[in-house]
């Protein structure tokens, strides 16, 4: 169409000889936001990073067809699933100084610049703070500034609210929805979670085994309200009785970053071989209280693991007892392939469910058949899914999960539930899980502590706001 900025012919795209994208063709109106969603692995981010350039140059191969931009290239800003990837400073204000000089933005205009883009994504206060010291979430924003401060024509963003708080998902996406009003900007977004989206009035582009269809407006809008409406529902859980053995007694406990308190706990147990979910705002603490359970970082006051204080167990034998599954999938990893890194986690494991049943949990989380591929060449949801695989399989007493379920799709959502109960009742595990994919997440879990206030405090009814 005349109107189209970005047009896609035939497209095919291959990762180690197995196909990603066949034969797809489609386009992109200018000024227009398109939702593109599907299952995990089924070539949303490998098209957009396409789009953007990024391959086949850094990998893969182009086996067929093209991108054309009828009017001409125009410029296009990324954002991708993981937002330590597009950072190579130290503070987010250093970062968009580095990105606008890189620019060639005028030296007199970069201030302004920055200013701006820190505003507009509602991080002004995040902007001296070394990188790495930030959430995830807060991470994704520090990101997603950088990309509106380049002031591209277009936009792709990959997953780019994953690991962000209810309030603060709402605020961007207002955001968006000004840029394409006041600016006629261009979005691509790939995202299994649609919810919040109608407002930005999205066409909605289904991904399924490597080919897409544009949905018609009566179709994208029924999957935008149910989306809307599942995300309205309550989360429920049980208080903790009494009489539930616990795996942690926190007394006196707090937690400080720099001049900021993170958490006061006079109190807290935490119980033997159950889920508990931890929910709370992005940057409130909920990383830093793993760190904290994990040895990985002081803290004041007394935590006692299985009656012991945890500063009087070796380290060595603390390891063997307790797994951290990160925030960052790739942070996980130690060898090249699938196949590699399986071998590994299964010589060193120690739980009985997946000595005996390792290709059933492959084929349940359509991991199957993927043993030759380098693992950073999977999707962002694949790559989520061998990660939990894995540290499952190591069999650990305590398993810490922070954001496990980030870029799942809700068939991979429910597979990974699943598989999680079978090696649960096959050998209990004492699991937090940090999570703002709260998306049926009730039938897995059994208790729920929200962050509130430096708070952490046991909740029945709740609802992300």
């Amino acid at each position: 169409m005349a109107n189209d900025i970005i047009d896609v012919q035939q497209l095919s795209f291959a990762y180690d000889h197995q196909t990603v994208l066949k034969a797809l063709t489609t386009s992109f109106p200018a000024g227009s936001v398109a939702l593109l969603t599907g299952p995990s692995g089924c070539g949303k981010s490998t098209l957009l990073r396409l789009i953007a350039g990024l391959l086949p140059k850094y990998g893969g191969h182009l086996t067929n067809g093209r991108i054309n931009f009828p009017a001409g290239k125009p410029t296009i800003g990324m954002l991708f699933q993981d937002p330590l990837m597009q950072f190579a400073l130290d503070t987010p204000r250093h970062e968009l100084e580095f990105v606008l000089e890189n620019e060639r933005v005028p030296h007199e205009q970069i201030a302004a610049r920055v200013t701006a883009a820190l505003h507009f994504c509602k991080i002004t206060d995040l902007a001296d703070r070394q990188l790495t010291t930030l959430s995830g979430g807060q991470q994704q924003r520090v990101a997603l500034a950088v990309t509106i401060a380049r002031q591209a024509k277009v936009l792709l963003l990959d997953e780019p609210f994953a690991s962000i708080d209810e309030e603060n998902r709402h605020f961007l996406i207002g955001q968006l929805q000004q840029l394409v009003v006041n600016q006629g900007i261009t979005i691509l977004i790939a995202d299994h979670d649609c919810h919040g989206y109608q407002k930005l009035h999205p066409l909605v582009y289904q991904f399924q085994e490597g080919t897409v269809s544009r949905q018609a407006a009566a179709t994208s809008a029924q999957l935008l309200a149910a989306a809307d409406e599942r995300a309205k529902q309550p989360l429920r859980a049980a208080r903790p009785a009494a009489s539930v053995p616990t795996a942690f007694q926190l007394t006196a406990v707090r937690i400080e970053r720099g001049e900021r308190q993170l958490l006061s706990l006079p109190q807290l147990a935490l119980f033997r071989d159950k889920i508990t979910l931890v929910t709370g705002a992005n940057g409130s603490g909920k990383s830093t209280f793993f760190q904290v359970l994990a040895k990985l970082i002081p803290y004041q006051g007394q935590i006692n693991f299985a009656g012991q204080d945890i500063q009087q167990i070796k380290n060595r034998r603390y390891r063997a007892d307790l797994g951290l599954i990160f925030q960052h999938a790739d942070d996980q990893f130690i060898n090249v392939t699938v196949a590699e890194e399986l071998a590994l986690s299964k010589r060193n494991g120690r739980h009985p469910y997946f000595q005996t049943s390792l290709p059933a949990a492959l084929e349940l989380l359509g991991l199957t058949g993927l043993d030759e591929r380098v693992v950073y060449s999977l999707s962002g949801g694949q790559r989520k899914k061998l990660q939990l695989l894995l540290m499952l399989m190591m069999g650990q007493p305590v398993l810490l999960l922070d954001e496990p379920f980030a870029g799942l799709d809700r068939q991979s959502l429910q597979n990974v539930y699943q598989l999680i109960k079978t090696a649960q009742a096959a050998k209990p595990q004492t699991m937090l899980i940090i999570s703002h994919q709260l998306a049926a997440i009730d039938q897995l879990i059994d208790f729920h502590l929200h962050l509130s206030g430096h708070q952490l405090r046991y909740e029945e009814d709740y609802h992300e706001s």
